[in-house]
C-alpha cells in the first residue's frame, strides 16, 4: 500500500511538472511571437534560448517537488513527462526526456579492459575486419596528447581533438577514417547510437534500468535479440542486480561492467519547428546537481 501511494504521488507531481512545462514554455513563445517579425532569424534564435531556459528552470523546479528520489519515481517520471509536444499557430516544440545513462560512457574505453574486449567481440559480430584498430583509434582519441599514439589517426588529422570524444559527430569523424584506412563499411553497421553516450572520462557507472538491447547483447556475448528486448523492456524495475532475471554466471559476468540501479541524469532533446526553420538542442540533465552539461545546438 505504501508503495503504492507513493507511486500514485510521484505521478501526480509528474503531471503538474508537465502542466507547468507547457504553460511556461507556451507564454514565452506567445510573448517572442508578437516581437521582431522582420527579424525571423533572429527571433528564431531567441524562441529557441527562451524554450531551453524555461525547460532548465522547470527541470529545477521539478527536482525541487520531489519528482525523483528512487529507482521507481525516476520510472515513472520517464513513462509519464517522456514527450511533451507545445504547439502555438505555426510553432512547434517537441521535449523528449530520456535516461542519459543507459548507455556506456564511450570515453571510458582506454581505462577498461573488460570494456574494450567487449566492444571488439561486439563488432566481429558485425564482420568488422579490424575490430582492434577500431578500438586503438578510438582510445587514441581521448586521454590528450601522448607520446606514442596506437594509430596514424592524427598525422591524418591533426586538428582532431583528443581529450575525449565528445559527441555522435566527432564518432563518425573517427567511423570514417576507419573506413578509409581499411576499406571496411562494416563498422557503420554496428548500431553506435543504441551503444554509446559521450561523457566525461571518469564517468563509469551504467544505469542497468535503461540499458538498451544493444547493449545488454554487448555486455553478455551470445544474447538473443528477443531476450535483450526483454531485459530492456523496462517492464520490471531493478534495485539490485539479483532483480534481473539472469543466471548467476552471467551476472557475475556483468558485475565487471559497473552497473547502477539510480542515476538520475536524463537526455534533454528540444526540437523546435517553425515554417522552414528548425532548431535542435539536446543536453545531459541531472536531477541531484540540478546541472545542465553536454550542450549541442544545431539549427
Amino acid at each position: 500500500m505504501f508503495h503504492a501511494n507513493r507511486s500514485g504521488v510521484a505521478l501526480l507531481i509528474t503531471l503538474f511538472f508537465i502542466i507547468a512545462i507547457t504553460a511556461a514554455v507556451g507564454v514565452s513563445l506567445m510573448n517572442l511571437k508578437k516581437s521582431g517579425e522582420e527579424l525571423h532569424e533572429a527571433r528564431f534564435l531567441l524562441q529557441s534560448g527562451a524554450v531551453v531556459e524555461d525547460v532548465l528552470t522547470l527541470m529545477k523546479e521539478a527536482d525541487k517537488l520531489g519528482v525523483v528520489s528512487d529507482a521507481d519515481s525516476l520510472n515513472i517520471f520517464l513513462l509519464t513527462a517522456g514527450f511533451i509536444p507545445l504547439e502555438l499557430k505555426e510553432l512547434l516544440v517537441k521535449i523528449e526526456i530520456t535516461s542519459a545513462m543507459g548507455h556506456v560512457n564511450i570515453n571510458t574505453l582506454a581505462a577498461s579492459k573488460d570494456f574494450q574486449e567487449a566492444l571488439i567481440k561486439y563488432m566481429v559480430r558485425f564482420n568488422v575486419q579490424d575490430a582492434y584498430y577500431m578500438s586503438d583509434l578510438l582510445i587514441d582519441c581521448m586521454g590528450g596528447y601522448k607520446d606514442v599514439y596506437k594509430t596514424n589517426i592524427f598525422d591524418e588529422m591533426p586538428e582532431l581533438y583528443r581529450e575525449r570524444i565528445v559527441s555522435k559527430r566527432h564518432l563518425e569523424k573517427v567511423l570514417d577514417f576507419y573506413i578509409r584506412e581499411r576499406h571496411d563499411n562494416a563498422v557503420v553497421k554496428v548500431p553506435w547510437d543504441e551503444l554509446v553516450r559521450f561523457d566525461e572520462n571518469n564517468a563509469t557507472a551504467v544505469d542497468a534500468n535503461y540499458i538498451t538491447p544493444a547493449l545488454w547483447q554487448m555486455y553478455i556475448p551470445g544474447l538473443e535479440a528477443e531476450r535483450a528486448n526483454e531485459l530492456a523492456s523496462g517492464e520490471v524495475v531493478y534495485n539490485t542486480l539479483e532483480d534481473i532475471d539472469l543466471s548467476t554466471e552471467v551476472k557475475t559476468g556483468l558485475a565487471k561492467f559497473n552497473l547502477s540501479f539510480f542515476q538520475p541524469v536524463v537526455r534533454m532533446d528540444i526540437e523546435i519547428l517553425e515554417n522552414n526553420s528548425s532548431a535542435h538542442v539536446a543536453f545531459d540533465y541531472d536531477l541531484s546537481t540540478k546541472k545542465g552539461r553536454h550542450f549541442e545546438f544545431w539549427i
